[in-house]
């Protein structure tokens, strides 16, 4: 085998090898998933675990899909001066595919009379490609659905 064959086989091997973000090694997020729900888990995929200030309070929340008992929910986890307080989002996610991502402050399109919505923080959009899609942002002191568009 060739050095750069050599080369190609481990870099495919560590592309493929579990990677873990910063949220899923907090131990007083991994204490505050266990209280919400005692028999799930942060996903191991790092695509469906976000960390920002969805609630536009200062601190860092974390928006993730937890998994564990055949089921998968939605949950964002405010930080608090205590600890992270569940916002279930959706309490048991249908069969996939789906998906979730971080969206920008600003802008953006939702269904409806509304027709557009301002974000003054990051919120988080769970997507059902080819089927539906729904933007979650905090408002009043709770997070508020909006129907989108964004069939990714």
């Amino acid at each position: 085998m060739s050095s750069r064959q050599t080369f190609a086989l481990a870099f495919g091997l560590l592309a493929l090898w579990p990677t873990r973000t910063p949220a899923q090694e907090d131990p007083a997020l991994a204490e505050a998933v266990r209280a919400y729900a005692s028999g799930m888990s942060l996903a191991t995929d790092p695509a469906l675990v976000h960390a920002a200030d969805f609630s536009g309070d200062g601190r860092p929340d974390v928006a993730a899909v937890l998994e564990g008992g055949g089921r998968s929910a939605l949950v964002i986890f405010n930080g608090t001066a205590r600890g992270y307080q569940p916002h279930p989002l959706y309490a048991s996610l249908p069969a996939g595919p789906w998906n979730i991502r971080a969206v920008a402050p600003g802008r953006h399109r939702v269904l409806g009379a509304e027709g557009t919505v301002e974000l003054t923080s990051p919120a988080i959009e769970l997507i059902f490609p080819g089927r539906s899609s729904a933007i979650y942002a905090w408002r009043g002191n709770r997070y508020q659905v909006f129907g989108t568009e964004n069939y990714h």
